[in-house]
């Protein structure tokens, strides 16, 4: 058994804030037919379907392609606006299984950042914004050389749903 100890890195993180120039409904309607749905259920039965891990790739290529999933959303506005705040947010947990799988493998505790959190929130004057970490800084805290590749499939991966919900894509998001 090896000893208890703690190891403390810090990194710089890069916030990406994109002004959608779209009411905070309608940009989120385009974000969930950009990132459909993950259905766990429908993952679970083709892994007992007998086809094993090349078949989750199969489900997540048809599902994700070269983009991302919705895992999860949470969602606490309706909370929030008990408490007085009339601005909503949400946030979603978007994946693609096949990136994850190729930085899962160097580390597990890579799910601490995968899914990706992406947050939709309305801003005064009907206007929404979208904002996310860069996943390159977030995975340097693992100081695992080997990230770097599919750390940047990940941004990609964004780009292409930025491309799909008509976002510029900065070049500081798919260069290191």
């Amino acid at each position: 058994m090896s000893e208890q100890g703690v190891s403390v890195l810090s990194r710089p993180v890069r916030r990406f804030v994109f002004h959608t120039g779209r009411s905070y409904d309608k940009f989120r309607k385009q974000w969930e037919r950009a990132v459909p749905s993950w259905s766990w259920g429908t993952a679970v039965s083709e892994a007992k379907g007998g086809g094993g891990w090349p078949a989750l790739e199969n489900l997540s290529n048809r599902s994700a392609g070269d983009g991302l999933v919705n895992i999860a959303t949470f969602d606490p506005s309706p909370v929030m606006r008990l408490a007085g705040h009339e601005l909503r947010a949400v946030t979603y947990l978007a994946d693609n299984l096949v990136i994850e799988e190729g930085l899962y493998k160097h580390d597990p505790a890579i799910i601490e950042y995968l899914p990706v959190r992406l947050t939709i929130s309305e801003q005064p004057g009907d206007e929404s914004t979208l904002t996310f970490d860069k996943p390159c800084d977030l995975f340097a805290g693992y100081a695992i050389a080997d990230l770097t590749d599919h750390a940047t499939e990940v941004e990609e991966a964004i780009a292409t749903v930025l491309r799909k919900v008509d976002l510029p894509i900065p070049p500081e998001l798919t260069k290191p």
